[in-house]
């Protein structure tokens, strides 16, 4: 077993029922030390579901009760393209917005990497992709920082650096990141997970399973990406049919929650 490992994980993680109520707070706080600034681009969903359950207004509150202004661009779908990443990004120069609040699951998560970079980069995100036809470009200038609010398990793409973009043009589906770009503030709440029909439930937890079985089967593993891993795999393996079965089972939700956040920082 390799013991050679790096381990640099500079964001914030809130995790735990009921803990989206600290998310002004913690703003606030990041706010007035400096990292984040005034302005939000509050990024969601082109669907409902987070105005339906009555989260995105939740999270609009906690904005405004720690002094914050903000601007909802509501236009990520699945499997988010270049374009909308591109029309999101030139939206939050637009309304002088200086950091984003992610909030949604996968789609939106993947987005606010590539928004927040384009937000203050020039030219096409494709000049920055590094694969395909991607002209893996180094950014210019820095991110916009990212506060991510999980909607659902499944990618871990609420504590990394990474997003999976399609590109339609030339029929690609490529990883965009940036070490740099990792969120500043992560909030997990496995409250706001307990709407996810059971088969989408289904399909997101087994994300996150495959996602620390490949680092189980990696060749670059080691005893922290072991460690972690093995604990992600057997919460989700007990929990994940439970959750499936009763979706407002919050033990269960907690459990498949940690397993994918986990991903996200053992990958």
């Amino acid at each position: 077993m390799n013991m050679n490992f790096n381990f640099n994980n500079p964001t914030n993680l809130i995790f735990g029922a009921g803990r989206l109520e600290e998310l002004g707070s913690e703003i606030r706080a990041k706010r007035d030390s400096g990292r984040l600034g005034k302005k939000a681009l509050l990024l969601i969903s082109s669907g409902t579901s987070v105005k339906k359950y009555g989260t995105l207004e939740r999270v609009e509150k906690q904005l405004k009760d720690a002094g914050l202004e903000y601007a909802v661009c509501a236009n990520i779908h699945e499997n988010p393209s270049k374009e909308v990443v591109m029309e999101a990004a030139a939206f939050a120069r637009e309304k002088g917005c200086d950091f984003i609040v992610a909030l949604g699951g996968g789609a939106v998560l993947d987005s606010s990497v590539a928004v927040a970079a384009m937000a203050t980069n020039p030219g096409d995100l494709w000049d920055y992709v590094n694969g395909g036809t991607g002209k893996a470009k180094p950014l210019v200038h820095p991110a916009l920082p990212i506060v991510t609010i999980a909607t659902s398990s499944g990618t871990g793409s609420e504590i990394n650096c990474w997003g999976v973009i399609s590109n339609h043009q030339t029929n690609e589906k490529i990883g965009f990141g940036d070490p740099s770009i990792v969120p500043v503030l992560s909030i997990v709440d496995p409250e706001l997970m307990k709407t996810v029909p059971p088969e989408y439930t289904a399909y997101q937890g087994f994300d996150a399973l495959f996602h620390n079985t490949e680092v189980m089967i990696s060749k670059g593993i080691n005893i922290l990406s072991e460690t972690i891993a093995l604990s992600a795999i057997a919460c989700i393996a007990k929990y994940l049919p439970r959750a499936v079965k009763d979706g407002t089972d919050l033990e269960a939700r907690e459990r498949v929650a940690y397993g994918s956040t986990i991903a996200g920082i053992t990958m």
